[in-house]
């Protein structure tokens, strides 16, 4: 039986981002583990891709988000259920617990932020991804957004766009709209362009851009010096993120567990 004897514990206005790098998980034995926790759906669509990177950073991808729900009940990894909403936006179906969650995730890092009854969404990119930004500034950004990152100094620019971005990202997906939302149809304002890892200095505008809405919270966080992690949650309040560790270590002492 699955007993894990000290649970996570989350407060109401707390929020966790766990991470993990899926390249640091390629053994063969273990990857056969975590296939085998997966229901028969998500092994069909984790089988279903076609090219080996894809199929492997679904496969952490959905074993990681089991087995980090397995850190706040007592329920193993294989045992979680979950219902999709018409736009694929994935929760828990077999169990209240008033746990919600977010996914997002590249070819080298897959995240997971996980809160108390409220809507959240996170975003994850490489700030070394290499873009066109005008093209996609004009088409999905506003003109102030636009105006925005080309008014900053070269050297910031790349990191401007995908703050936005993914501030962009993670509010569809805290809404659970996805881009069927328009990402033109709103805008984040970010007060400064200083360096830190991590800010809340970001202001939300909806109503066609001439409204800001204190009703969302959204961060932007840098667990590396290539990542950029935007959240955005339900709520009017500041709530304290917490961003986990050790996850690596995690997964393989569950799976002794299981």
């Amino acid at each position: 039986m699955f007993n894990l004897k000290k649970l996570t514990l989350i407060g109401h206005d707390d929020i966790h981002i766990w991470t993990v790098e899926p390249k640091k998980l390629m053994n063969n034995d273990l990857l056969s583990t975590f296939h085998s926790i997966l229901s028969l759906d998500e092994r069909q669509k984790v089988d279903s891709y076609r090219f080996r990177s894809g199929k492997h950073n679904a496969l952490i991808t959905r074993v990681f988000l089991r087995f980090v729900l397995s850190q706040y009940a007592t329920i193993s990894p294989k045992d979680w259920c979950f219902s999709y909403s018409d736009l694929g936006k994935p929760e828990i179906a077999n169990l209240n617990t008033g746990l919600r969650f977010n996914l997002s995730h590249n070819d080298s890092l897959i995240i997971c932020a996980i809160c108390l009854n409220k809507d959240i969404g996170c975003d994850v990119e490489n700030l070394s991804r290499k873009i066109s930004i005008a093209p996609i500034a004009k088409r999905f950004f506003s003109t102030k957004e636009a105006n925005d990152i080309q008014n900053l100094p070269s050297s910031l620019q790349v990191k401007g766009f995908f703050e936005r971005w993914t501030l962009k990202e993670s509010f569809v997906k805290a809404t659970g709209k996805g881009i069927t939302q328009g990402l033109s149809s709103f805008r984040f304002e970010l007060k400064t362009t200083a360096a830190k890892q991590y800010r809340e200095d970001i202001n939300l505008y909806t109503d066609n851009h001439n409204k800001r809405d204190n009703n969302w919270f959204s961060a932007l966080l840098y667990p590396d010096e290539i990542h950029c992690i935007a959240l955005t949650v339900n709520t009017s309040q500041k709530p304290k993120i917490i961003l986990k560790e050790n996850t690596h270590s995690m997964m393989l002492k569950l799976i002794s567990l299981i």
